[in-house]
Parts: C-alpha cells; structure tokens; sequence
C-alpha cells in the first residue's frame, strides 16, 4: 500500500496539471502559507465539480457561470473541514476561479503560530467512485508533508507534530483494516500449508 501510494505521489508530481485538468477522480487540496498569511486551495476537473454541484443541486440550480461559482463556494464551506491544535480554523473570501482545470482558493483565520496538531476531511468529491486528494501542506517551520485521501480513509486524517516532523494518527479504522489484512493473510498461509501437507502425504502414499 505503501509503494502504491508512493508512486502515485511521484505520478502527481510529474502530470498534475494534465491529470486534474481531465479526470473526475483526482484532485488536490494545498494548504500552505504565503507573505504571512495562510490559504487553502483545492483543484480537480471541471467536470468533477459539475458532478458534484449536479447531483447535490441539481442540474437547473443554475444558469450562469457566477451562479455555479456561487455553488461551489457554499459545497465547499459545507465539505471542507480544517481543525488546527483543536480549534476550527475559518475559511474566508472563498474564490473560485473556473476552466479546464478549476481552483477553489480560501483563506484561513486565525491560525496560530505553532502547530501541535492538524486534522482535514475533505467530502467535496465524495460522491466520485474512485476519488483521490492529494492533500499537501506547506506550513511555515515545518517539512513539507503529502497524504492521500480516499474513501479508504473518509477523505480525512489527523497529523500530529513530533520532533518537528508530521506524523499521521492512525486511528481505529486504520487498525481494524490492518488487522483485517494480517487476518486473511494468516487464512490464506494456513490454507497453503494445509494443502502442502496434502500433496506431501499423497506423494509418499504413492
């Protein structure tokens, strides 16, 4: 999973902008930090925001390009969580700039100086089948930290800050998954040695 997630990473790097700009179920959400000031950006398709914007309003919600703005706008304060050392952190003068490849920027109020902690849920693009968000911060004193977030995970995750360094929070799901996998894991070994054995004891019958 690890090396999965890793090349897809190196993939995003390489064709983000051609990737975003023509696939429903990529996107990107940044948050970093600029002249002293905090912002939020996230980025996917057109096409994926019309679906969401089509399927949550329907398609006569609106008629202009400033109406849909105005859509996206209000989704995205509604499907977009950001909670810094435990504190909710506000997004204002939300802007959404429209084109092959759509931005919706927002700044962040009152973030404080350091980070001890930072959780994100981002279910702007829930509703695509097979949704991808790259989540990459970019925070002043602090290394520059990558994360995908799917429905695997419920397009969310807590990071903490150790030793200068995020760290993510593996929470319960994550555990219960884990321990899943080592379950079948250990099933599918025992079947395998079970029928060694069998074919062990056949051929000495023989």
């Amino acid at each position: 999973m690890k090396f999965k997630l890793l090349f897809l990473m190196i993939g995003m790097v390489f064709f983000t902008p051609f990737l975003f700009a023509h696939s429903p179920d990529l996107s990107s959400m940044m948050i970093y930090e600029q002249n002293g000031k905090y912002f939020l950006a996230i980025k996917s398709s057109l096409t994926a925001f019309e679906g969401e914007i089509d399927y949550h309003f329907n398609k006569n919600a609106y008629k202009t390009p400033e109406e849909f703005q105005q859509l996206v706008s209000k989704f995205f304060q509604k499907n977009c969580l950001l909670i810094i050392n435990n504190d909710n952190i506000k997004f204002i003068h939300p802007t959404v700039v429209l084109g092959h490849e759509t931005t919706v920027f927002a700044e962040l109020l009152n973030v404080p100086d350091k980070f001890n902690s930072l959780y994100v849920r981002n279910t702007v693009f829930k509703d695509m089948p097979n949704n991808m968000c790259e989540l990459i911060l970019t925070l002043k004193g602090l290394p520059q930290k990558q994360y995908i977030l799917t429905n695997e995970n419920n397009q969310e995750v807590k990071l903490n800050v150790e030793n200068d360094h995020w760290e993510v929070e593996e929470t319960n799901a994550s555990f219960f998954k884990s321990s899943n996998l080592l379950l079948w894991s250990l099933l599918f070994l025992s079947v395998l040695v079970v029928v060694a054995i069998a074919l062990w004891r056949k051929k000495n019958i023989s």
